[in-house]
């Protein structure tokens, strides 16, 4: 079993592991759904719940909450919570598959761009999206704990999150990136959403870009798109779609 940190004797390591920051954004940008735990009004037990998850432009996951559910009166008392994005699908030893738990507080977010975000990576959201007891939220997160599988567990005891300057300066442009690379780009990009049979080509379109990749959606269906490594540039997004679509066609 490889052990790539070394940590203290019984115990797993700690590190800045600035090359796991990019996979664990990953995992909390592919995710669709995530395991929440809370602590429970009035005794304080550890309380789980299933949540749908998004995720804002420097990565931070973003979740729309009723206010009648359990989880979010819990949230109300006491802000900390801890997310568990599972990426272990299609393994057959779940344990060999990668997973993070993120440790943070929750904090509203009535920002327009969370909820675009959001019903971008779950359109059928839209349906109850504007009721008036859900709200937006995003967690502030302030550590993390990844596992790569048996004997590779690491905490990163920083946000995984992109550089703050990068983030914002994609936050500012996204909504015209969106249309500039569906104009340049949507006839390859659909193509690669087309792959999938679930849809034609021409039904897909670019809805969300990040530094770290972006989504495709045909309708109700959602493909999330990761670039090779995270961008560190407005300017090298062009290329990076580029790539993707010759990779995709190169793996016909």
């Amino acid at each position: 079993m490889e052990t790539p940190f070394a940590g203290p004797p019984g115990g797993q390591a700690r590190a800045p592991a600035e090359g796991l920051e990019f996979a664990v954004r990953k995992l909390i940008r592919q995710a669709h759904r995530a395991s929440l735990a809370t602590s429970l009004v009035g005794d304080g037990h550890p309380y789980g719940s299933l949540v749908t998850v998004a995720a804002d432009v420097d990565g931070s996951p973003l979740l729309l909450l009723s206010k009648l559910a359990d989880h979010t009166r819990n949230l109300e008392a006491d802000p900390r919570l801890s997310l568990l994005c599972d990426g272990t699908a299609g393994y057959a030893n779940p344990q060999q598959g990668p997973r993070a738990t993120l440790l943070g507080r929750l904090e509203a977010f009535p920002e327009e761009r969370g909820r675009r975000r959001f019903l971008a990576r779950h359109p059928a959201a839209a349906l109850y999206a504007g009721f008036a007891d859900f709200a937006l939220y995003r967690m502030r997160i302030e550590r993390a704990h990844w596992v790569g599988g048996f004997a590779r567990a690491i905490w990163l005891d920083r946000a995984p999150t992109c550089d703050a300057a990068l983030a914002a300066a994609f936050a500012a442009a996204e909504v015209a990136l969106l249309a500039e690379m569906n104009q340049r780009h949507g006839r390859a990009l659909g193509q690669i959403g087309g792959r999938s049979g679930a849809a034609a080509a021409a039904d897909w379109r670019l809805v969300a870009v990040d530094p770290d990749g972006c989504d495709l959606a045909a309708g109700e269906m959602v493909q999330r798109l990761d670039f090779a490594s995270p961008l560190r540039a407005l300017g090298e997004l062009d290329q990076a779609l580029v790539a993707l679509a010759a990779q995709a066609g190169s793996n016909r």
